[in-house]
């Protein structure tokens, strides 16, 4: 058993006699002020003043006081894209373990619906947030959201809850912004299943066991969780992967990570005892009055007086992952190589660092890159989750200068967190897939690196298939 000790979590004064010490300087204050100024002003109290100013007034001020401490504890923290709960831990896979096999990636992204649609918009230089036509801040002004299109469709809301009912799944209760991020995961599990169907299931026999793995947001309960992974099984199963051949991975609120989930299915692969054929799949969505609410009270969402604040977003990823054995009896087959997975935790949240440290992306990065044998020199390119604030563009900015001095800022070095906003897990897997078509464009090695989140950090080497093959 693991234990854990809070150095600043008790004190040794007792609660009432903190009260009594906070209230006892009010109460003066106040008396003293009161007595200057009937001395000064040659005037005499009457019952009332002495009322007023002797028992209400410094009642009043510590009623205020602990009302506002009360706020305060309450208050929700600003949400996070991973939860503190995750271990401190690297997903890195044992040194000669061959390297995975992305068969396939798809997008939903408010700037397209494939990688090749994103690429092509942050070439043009379109990659930002928008101003949004529903929402509004306080003072009734458009906010700055990343929105997507067909995230909204009453037909397919309307399937899954009568397919819900049909297989006697609890009424999860989807809100408005859990269904926008359904609808985008349906059509990224889709489109990956797809892929598995026509390029992974034998003409004879039965198919290997198909791992999906849902990465959903934190704040969803577990039976949202489990209703959403039901479905998008089912999702999975209708373009011909038999149901019984399709594992739902378990989805907990504190739970995987992409570069985690990559890492054990590499290692999974490693051990060589049953091919390895998974479809990871994030989706998120805070385009919706109560994200706007929360973060809002939380002084956490993005206004143009708090640029640090979080913009709302929405998407889905997926990658459609195979073993190396696997992906070369494809006939025809176009994938590019996971060959290294790093990650790790920062020693503080980079929210509340005023300086910019690039140490723990350096770290990741020699790792990545000493495990198949690249250099920096290498590197075409760099794919980030890196979203619009500073100092994470400074962060990834200085990591890249210092290591990888040949890439150029403007061409070789790409943040989708930009464009696509606050949405968890989603900007990271989009990353990847940016970076599996990437590779296949340049036909050379591509780091993606995640530094969005508060606290993690991670580091994925991609590169051709046909490189330094191991």
């Amino acid at each position: 058993m693991i234990s854990t000790t809070s150095l600043g979590g008790s004190s040794p004064i007792p609660g009432w006699l903190k009260g009594s010490l906070l209230a006892v300087p009010i109460v003066g204050v106040c008396w003293a002020g009161a007595i200057w100024h009937w001395r000064s002003s040659a005037s005499t109290p009457d019952t009332i003043d002495l009322l007023l100013y002797l028992v209400a007034l410094p009642a009043g001020l510590l009623l205020a006081f602990w009302i506002g401490r009360q706020l305060t504890a309450a208050r929700p923290a600003a949400p996070v894209v991973a939860t503190a709960a995750q271990p401190a831990m690297t997903a890195e896979v044992s040194p000669g373990t061959p390297p995975l096999a992305i068969l396939a990636a798809s997008i939903r992204s408010p700037l397209g619906t494939s990688p090749e649609e994103l690429a092509i918009a942050i070439a043009d230089n379109k990659a930002r947030a928008d101003l949004d036509p529903d929402l509004v801040d306080g003072e009734g002004f458009p906010l700055m959201t990343a929105r997507s299109d067909g995230a909204r469709d009453d037909a397919l809301q309307e399937e899954i809850t009568e397919w819900l009912v049909q297989n006697s799944v609890p009424e999860p209760y989807f809100n408005d912004e859990q269904w926008r991020a359904i609808t985008l995961a349906t059509a990224v599990a889709g489109e990956l299943a797809s892929h598995a169907a026509g390029d992974l299931i034998p003409a004879e026999g039965v198919p290997t066991t198909l791992h999906l793995v849902p990465i959903l947001p934190p704040a969803w309960r577990s039976e949202q969780r489990r209703a959403a992974g039901m479905w998008l099984k089912h999702t999975v199963a209708q373009f011909g992967w038999p149901a019984a051949q399709i594992t739902l991975a378990p989805d907990t609120p504190d739970g995987a990570t992409p570069a985690g989930v990559l890492g054990r299915l590499a290692n999974q692969a490693a051990g060589g005892n049953a091919p390895v054929t998974a479809i990871v799949l994030a989706c998120a969505s805070h385009i919706g009055e109560e994200s706007v609410a929360q973060w809002a009270g939380s002084a956490s969402l993005f206004t143009p007086s708090r640029p640090h604040g979080l913009i709302p977003g929405e998407g889905a990823a997926g990658l459609l992952v195979t073993d190396l054995r696997q992906a070369r009896a494809v006939d025809d087959a176009v994938y590019a190589l996971v060959d290294q997975v790093c990650e790790t935790q920062r020693d503080s949240s980079a929210d509340d660092s005023k300086r910019t440290d690039s140490k723990s992306l350096g770290e990741l990065a020699e790792r990545a890159l000493k495990h198949s044998q690249t250099t920096p020199a290498d590197v075409a390119m760099i794919v980030a989750d890196t979203g619009h604030r500073s100092n994470r563009a400074l962060e990834l900015m200085g990591f890249a200068s210092a290591a990888m001095p040949q890439l150029d800022a403007a061409a070789d070095i790409v943040s989708v967190g930009v464009s696509s906003g606050t949405c968890g897990a989603v900007p990271f897997i989009t990353a990847l897939a940016l970076a599996r078509h990437h590779v296949l464009e340049r036909d050379a090695p591509i780091l993606c690196i995640s530094n969005e989140d508060p606290v993690l950090r991670g580091a994925v080497l991609l590169r051709p298939a046909g490189s330094n093959p191991n």
